[in-house]
C-alpha cells in the first residue's frame, strides 16, 4: 500500500495510564506510518505513553494538560495542525473532546473517535452534542461498541464503522499456548489485565478455589497492575491459595509468556473488544469468558473457546474442569482465523476509506 494513500494523521491520547488503550495508542501510530502514510502521536507530557513512544522510536508531540479543557492546549494543538500539515485527527478517549473540538481547524478534514470501552451513560445533552459535531466518524472496535455508541452518542451526521484492532507485529512472537498432556502435574491458568475492579480476577479466583476443591491442580499467574492488587492479594490468603498464585506485575508485551501457559482465565464483566483475549485466542490455548459484551460476537466469528452465563464461577469452574480432565486438544483453528479476522492489512485498508 503507497504510503500516499492519505494525509497527515495525528493520532490522539492524552491519558497518563499505561493500559490498553494506550498501547493501542503507539501501535495505531506504528501501523499507519508502516501502510497509510506520515503519523503523529500527541500525549500527555510526562505520561507512560510519552515515555513509551520516545523508548520505541514512535514520532511523538506531548502537550502539558492541567485540566481536561486547556485553552493553552487548543492553541498548541492548533498550531501542530498547521506545521505537520495534519490532514487527519484520531482520538482515542473523551475527557478531552471539548479542547479538541475547538482546535480543529484548517488544514485538519477529518477528526475520528475510536471508541474501546463500553459507556453507560448518555452523551447526547446540549453541551455534548456541541462539543462532539465536529467529529466526522466513530471508529468501534467491535459491533458492540457499534451498538453502545449509536444508542450514548451524538452521532448526529457522522458515520459509524466497525474496524477490528490488528494484531501486527504481535504475531511475529506470538507462541502457541501449552498443550495439554496426560503427564501434566498441573494445570497453567493465566489472566492479562489491569488490576481493577470489572477485570474479573476476583473472580477468576473463586473459580481457582473451586478447581482446587474439585482435585484440579490449577495455579493462576496474574499479568498487570492496578488498585485492586491489595484487596486480590487479600482474597488470595482468605481462600488459601498463596501457592497457586503469582502476582507477575507489569510486563511489556505478556503474550510472549502465552507459551508456558494452557488456558487464559478471563471472565471479565465487559470489554470493549479485548485485546488480551484476542491475543490468547491467537495463540491456540483454551479461553474461558463469561457471555457478555463483546464475547458472543466473538463466538459468532466462528472462535473456539468456552463462554459460560455472566458471572456464573461454578459453571466457569466446570468447563476449566473438563479441559483437564479430558485433557482436552488446543483449538488451534483459532489461530489462522484470528490472523485473517485481525489482521493489520485489514484493520488498516478499513480505516484509509474515512481518512483524507
Amino acid at each position: 500500500m503507497s504510503k500516499t494513500a492519505v494525509g497527515n494523521t495525528a493520532v490522539l491520547c492524552f491519558s497518563p495510564g499505561d493500559g490498553g488503550m494506550e498501547y493501542d495508542a503507539a501501535y495505531m501510530a506504528s501501523k499507519i506510518e508502516d501502510q497509510l502514510g506520515t503519523c503523529l502521536l500527541v500525549v500527555r507530557k510526562g505520561s507512560w505513553l510519552e515515555r513509551y513512544a520516545l523508548d520505541n522510536q514512535i514520532p511523538c508531540e506531548a502537550i502539558s494538560f492541567r485540566n481536561n479543557f486547556s485553552m493553552a492546549a487548543i492553541k498548541v494543538l492548533k498550531s501542530l495542525w498547521k506545521a505537520h500539515d495534519v490532514r487527519n485527527v484520531i482520538f482515542l478517549g473523551s475527557s478531552e473532546i471539548r479542547t479538541i473540538h475547538f482546535s480543529i481547524n484548517a488544514p485538519v478534514q477529518r477528526f475520528i473517535v475510536r471508541h474501546g470501552t463500553t459507556k453507560s451513560s448518555s452523551k447526547k445533552d446540549l453541551v455534548r452534542r456541541l462539543t462532539w459535531s465536529r467529529v466526522t466518524a466513530h471508529w468501534c472496535i467491535s459491533q458492540h461498541l457499534k451498538r453502545n455508541v449509536q444508542a450514548l452518542f451524538p452521532v448526529g451526521r457522522a458515520e459509524v464503522f466497525v474496524d477490528y484492532v490488528g494484531l501486527g507485529d504481535k504475531l511475529a512472537y506470538l507462541p502457541e499456548g501449552r498443550c495439554l498432556e496426560r503427564a501434566d502435574e498441573e494445570l497453567r491458568l493465566v489472566h492479562v489485565g489491569r488490576l481493577v475492579a470489572g477485570k474479573g480476577q476476583h473472580d477468576a479466583l473463586q473459580v481457582l478455589k473451586l478447581l482446587h476443591e474439585r482435585g484440579v491442580p490449577a495455579t493462576l499467574s496474574f499479568f498487570g497492575r492496578g488498585e485492586e492488587q491489595s484487596s486480590l492479594e487479600a482474597q488470595v490468603a482468605e481462600l488459601g491459595l498463596g501457592k497457586a498464585v503469582t502476582f507477575v506485575g507489569h510486563v511489556e508485551r505478556p503474550y510472549r509468556c502465552f507459551g508456558d501457559f494452557h488456558g487464559f482465565l478471563y471472565p471479565s464483566h465487559g470489554e470493549g473488544f479485548g485485546n488480551a483475549f484476542i491475543e490468547a485466542l491467537a495463540s491456540g490455548m483454551h479461553c474461558f469468558s463469561y457471555d457478555n459484551t463483546v464475547f458472543p460476537e466473538l463466538r459468532g466469528l466462528g472462535l473456539k473457546f468456552h463462554i459460560v452465563a455472566h458471572r456464573d464461577v461454578r459453571a466457569l469452574a466446570d468447563e476449566v474442569c473438563r479441559v483437564w480432565e479430558a485433557r482436552e486438544p488446543r483449538p488451534l483453528s483459532n489461530i489462522m482465523m484470528c490472523r485473517e479476522l485481525f489482521s493489520t492489512e485489514k484493520e488498516m485498508e478499513i480505516l484509509r476509506r474515512y481518512l483524507a
